[in-house]
């Protein structure tokens, strides 16, 4: 137990290390690695003392490594990027004049601030009241954070994307430029966005797990055996596409203001990371109306009695009026993941194996569902 506590600041010295060394490369190249919408909302001055504060503690946490833990290589890896993020520039990279946009570009920016925010918030959340004792560097979580990574480094692409969709069905509809809705309060709005959202959602997600096809790909997220904060993250990039896709296309039909939608976004990613989260909130009868931990980790049990319920990821009220709900007051799932997986746990298996059905190691059996 003493060397996984030890273990931990390497490892932490060295996701540091990558992140302050794409940082960096972000402040070089802003036209391809930052996000536009998002350079508009940020602080430059900001950016630069969160790379400072973070580039030294990389390096305590790769000295502490260094003296203590037995796995030293990360803590030289995290250091050494450290050094080389420093001759690179460090948080004093100078900027010269405006950043124009470049017609293709990877959101490192969006991608490093989001996981520095939510992993600092999960993270404490799950060391104040986790269910489970387990490590923040637990089995897998190297997986688990490539597919975090990459999701989000393309996530430029994969908005313009996901809202095509929508965007072609709101032209071919002729719906109007203003929408009445967009004259509600933006509290109405807002809650009016999740009741609708979380309707499609539902209905998506069901079918994800009904569809063979559609199963194939979102069979990579349930193949997790750990719950927590970036378990949520192991997505098949066509899954994401796919669904995201078809749940947001009511609301841009609808019309509701982009304050509103602004609004709902992040409310919605921080739901998704919550209810894979390692906490314990069960929140008493509030589970049938809000959705909790407690009720999506039953979404992925193991137990093959138990399978396909909870698909909401905002209001279980769906659930509970088509008839999948399943969350007892005190009881939580006593494993995750698919009964008998069939690919392997590497990245690369769990991108290609919905196309091919074979991962590094060919598939031997079913894995919980038809195909």
């Amino acid at each position: 137990m003493r060397n996984a506590w030890f273990n931990g600041f390497s490892y932490a010295s060295a996701c540091l290390g990558v992140l302050a060394v794409l940082s960096v490369l972000a402040f070089h190249y802003p036209q391809y690695l930052t996000t536009p919408e998002l350079r508009e909302i940020y602080s430059e001055h900001q950016v630069r003392l969160l790379l400072a504060m973070g580039m030294g503690v990389a390096l305590v946490c790769g000295a502490t490594g260094l003296l203590l833990s037995t796995a030293r290589r990360f803590a030289v890896f995290g250091t050494a990027l450290i050094l080389l993020a420093w001759l690179a520039g460090g948080p004093n990279v100078p900027l010269d004049g405006p950043v124009r946009s470049a017609r293709f570009y990877l959101s490192v920016d969006w991608m490093v601030l989001d996981l520095v925010l939510i992993a600092t918030l999960f993270i404490s959340l799950e060391w104040v009241s986790r269910r489970r004792e387990q490590r923040v560097f637990r089995r897998d979580w190297r997986l688990d954070l490539t597919h975090y990574v990459v999701n989000h480094l393309f996530n430029g692409a994969m908005i313009y994307v996901v809202y095509l969709p929508s965007q072609a069905l709101a032209v071919w509809l002729g719906r109007p430029e203003v929408s009445p809705l967009a004259a509600w309060p933006l509290f109405v709005q807002v809650l009016a966005i999740i009741a609708v959202t979380d309707f499609a959602q539902y209905w998506v997600h069901r079918a994800t797990h009904r569809v063979p096809l559609l199963w194939r790909f979102h069979k990579v997220h349930h193949s997790a055996q750990v719950m927590d904060w970036l378990a949520g993250s192991r997505l098949h990039f066509v899954d994401i596409l796919l669904t995201r896709s078809l749940v947001l296309v009511p609301m841009v039909l609808l019309g509701f203001s982009q304050e509103a939608i602004n609004i709902y976004l992040p409310l919605l990613a921080l739901q998704s990371v919550l209810n894979h989260a390692n906490v314990s909130y069960p929140l008493g009868a509030l589970r049938k109306w809000v959705a909790t931990p407690q009720f999506h980790h039953w979404h992925h049990t193991s137990d093959p009695a138990l399978v396909d319920r909870n698909f909401s990821v905002s209001l279980p009220v769906y659930d509970l009026l088509f008839g999948t709900y399943y969350c007892p007051r005190d009881a939580w799932p006593a494993g995750y993941g698919l009964d008998r997986p069939e690919f392997d746990d590497t990245y690369y298996a769990h991108v290609i194996w919905p196309f091919t059905g074979q991962g590094p190691a060919r598939a031997q059996s079913r894995a919980g569902r038809p195909d």
